[in-house]
């Protein structure tokens, strides 16, 4: 017998007992109601151990949900924090990127301000180089012109004063 079967038999045989003449009390047989009353305390501890398993199963259910939360809790901020490391590793690849571009423009300009001050180094010293050669070569010429007006000069003179000789011209030889 169930503890709640036992508490309704009772309460069944207590309804059902006849009154008392004359008062509410009612009249009933003891022995029936005791031996009730005995089945109920012997039955009394398979009922506690039943809800003692259901209470132990109920915590037992309630401790694995929790520790399912707490593994999925867990997991959630592992992945988080996976999410923050690599986005802290695409932060910093970005700043070293921008750095580094940084940095070759930097280089860059440097590299084309030596060119051109190079370019222009060169260039002044292929003009003062061809100064020279053309100051030397106009120096050459200077002297060959020089040379064939002397020696011109020394021919007229071996030659001597003739009138019906053609003079031939002077050449002219312009100044620096």
């Amino acid at each position: 017998m169930t503890l709640e079967e036992g508490l309704n038999g009772i309460k069944a045989a207590l309804l059902n007992a006849p009154n008392a003449p004359l008062s509410n009390k009612k009249k009933v047989d003891a022995e029936p109601l005791i031996d009730m009353i005995d089945d109920l305390i012997m039955s009394v501890p398979a009922e506690i151990q039943k809800a003692k398993e259901i209470e132990k199963d109920r915590q037992n259910i309630l401790d694995d949900a929790r520790r399912q939360a707490n593994q999925i809790i867990k997991d959630a901020n592992a992945q988080a924090q996976v999410l923050i490391s690599e986005e802290e590793i695409v932060k910093q690849a970005h700043d070293y990127a921008n750095a580094e571009a940084q940095r070759a423009n930097e280089e860059a300009e440097k590299i084309i301000a030596n060119a051109k001050a190079q370019d222009l180094a060169i260039r002044k010293a292929m003009v003062e180089k061809l100064n020279i050669s053309l100051g030397e070569a106009h120096n050459v010429l200077s002297k060959c012109v020089a040379d064939v007006t002397a020696t011109h000069e020394a021919l007229e003179k071996i030659a001597g004063p003739s009138d019906d000789a053609p003079r031939k011209p002077k050449i002219i030889v312009p100044e620096n």
